[in-house]
Order: structure tokens, then sequence, then C-alpha cells
């Protein structure tokens, strides 16, 4: 889970689909809609909830200011330039900043490197 490129960077993109929660709390009030029976979760909720998880884990033990690059790139979909404007680096470095922070991500998923950590 979580181990390409492109696995992190759709579990950041996803993150704040219409169908994940909004609050802490996952169900919702008023268990009908459109006239039928509902549990009060979304469809692909319980799928991606370990998924959600596992990134919340790694995206806390990365630099803050690589979460808020990530989280000025990928969730508020933010132009580079304006990401390095806002966090005062280089366009560049915004790009070399983001491969390195999901590379990062990646790593921190890696068990072997997780007991290295611990020891």
């Amino acid at each position: 889970m979580l181990s390409s490129p492109e696995e992190i960077v759709r579990a950041l993109v996803t993150y704040t689909d219409w169908w994940q929660p909004t609050t802490a709390s996952i169900f919702r009030v008023g268990g009908r809609r459109n006239g039928s029976s509902s549990d009060g979760l979304h469809a692909g909720l319980l799928e991606t909830l370990s998924e959600r998880e596992e990134l919340c884990r790694r995206m806390q033990q990365i630099d803050p200011r690589d979460r808020h690059l990530l989280y000025l790139w990928y969730l508020k979909q933010l132009p580079a330039h304006e990401i390095a404007h806002e966090i005062r680096i280089s366009r560049r470095q915004c790009f070399r900043r983001r491969a390195a922070a999901v590379r990062e991500l990646i790593e921190l998923g890696d068990p072997d490197r997780a007991r290295t950590v611990e020891n």
C-alpha cells in the first residue's frame, strides 16, 4: 500500500473526494436518501480507510514545510509558482522538494526502514 509515487499522488489527490468524511464522524444523521435506507456510509469509504490512515501516519513524520507543500500542491492544487511564493522557495526548489517529499512518504512505508528508525 502506498509503495509508488503514483499511489501516493492518487491518495493525496483523492483525500478530500466527495465521498470521504468531512468530520471525525463518518455517520450521516437521517438514514434515508432518495427514499432508500442507508447505513450512513458513502460507498467506497470503508475500502480507503486503512489507506487514509497510513497516509496520515506518514504525513505526520515528514517535515512540516514539505507537508504544507504537498497540501498546497495536491489538495489545494495551486500552481507551482504560487506554492513557491507561499513557502518562500524558488519554483525549481518547489519541484525538487515535492519529489523528495513523495519519495520520503514511500520510504516511510518500508518496514525495513521503520525498524531502523525505531532502533
